[in-house]
């Protein structure tokens, strides 16, 4: 994906984030709930148009369940229990050298500043920053199953997204660090990501556990409809363009026991298959 490519994708993202009709809520799985039934649409219309050679699909899911992350070792013992993430972002490309996956872990935070905020050294801060041994929680049929990630420091495949507080068309990605600063505008983010510019490049059938939890989390959405009443969705269907999902889901089993409800929470992804590198035509 060529920089004009990327350049005219990441507009029309925006102008699909300035049409969204925002909930008043001040809440981060409301947003995330707007941005994955709103964006997969307009993503796959303007790669469409942009990229007419390829077959697109693009797709986006939410689910009530937020996957949690309990440390192992003792000296974490006193701290809570953090999530896995707000918002996923994965796309695939079949290349000459076969399919490459790229991801991107978002971690939603309402502040009133997006350039520049500080959070604390707290449990969901060591998560992205130092990522100890963990096991999962509210994870279905996953919860027991334990993860390291490497490096044991900060990665591009997982950052924070601020949200600003009184205006959530500004939504910022920032690299985990004290103060967070907002450095990348939310719509040029994931033209990046789809790009391979930005995020983490994963794997299939790998030992490598950073590979691994994408893929555990694109287990876990997997419910057949969500409700977030606050942000005006009752009973909608899981997939949001699910022909997107296809290479998720024919390779992956359903946990059809995630379907339970929890206004509190909730967990978003974005899928994108962006079809035949341009080499292969």
């Amino acid at each position: 994906m060529d920089i004009i490519v990327r350049h005219q994708l990441a507009l029309d993202i925006d102008s699909a984030v300035h049409s969204i009709s925002w909930p008043d809520t001040y809440q981060e799985p409301d947003y995330v709930a707007k941005l994955v039934t709103s964006l997969p649409g307009v993503i796959k219309k303007s790669l469409q148009a942009l990229l007419p050679l390829r077959k697109i699909a693009v797709g986006g899911a939410f689910i009530h369940q937020k996957p949690l992350a309990r440390f192992i070792h003792p000296k974490y013992s006193g701290l809570k229990t953090p999530e896995l993430g707000d918002l996923l972002i994965v796309c695939r490309e079949q290349r000459t050298m076969g399919l490459v996956y790229n991801a991107l872990l978002l971690q939603a935070k309402c502040t009133d500043n997006v350039l520049r905020t500080t959070v604390p050294r707290d449990h969901q801060f060591l998560l992205y920053s130092q990522w100890p041994v963990f096991e999962y929680v509210r994870a279905g049929r996953l919860n027991g199953i334990r993860r390291s990630v490497s490096p044991k420091t900060i990665t591009q495949g997982a950052q924070y997204l601020l949200i600003d507080k009184k205006n959530p068309l500004e939504m910022f990605t920032a690299t985990v660090d004290i103060p967070l600063e907002g450095t990348t505008y939310l719509p040029c983010a994931l033209a990046s990501v789809l790009a391979f510019d930005r995020g983490r490049t994963i794997l299939k059938n790998t030992s490598e556990n950073f590979s691994k939890v994408i893929w555990d989390l694109l287990k876990i959405c997997s419910s057949s409809v969500f409700n977030r009443r606050r942000a005006g969705y009752n009973n909608e269907p899981k997939w949001s363009g699910s022909s997107a999902f296809n290479f998720i889901l024919s390779q992956e089993e359903r946990n059809d026991d995630m379907n339970v409800e929890r206004e509190q929470s909730g967990f978003g992804v974005i899928c994108v298959d962006l079809g035949v590198f341009e080499s292969q035509k």
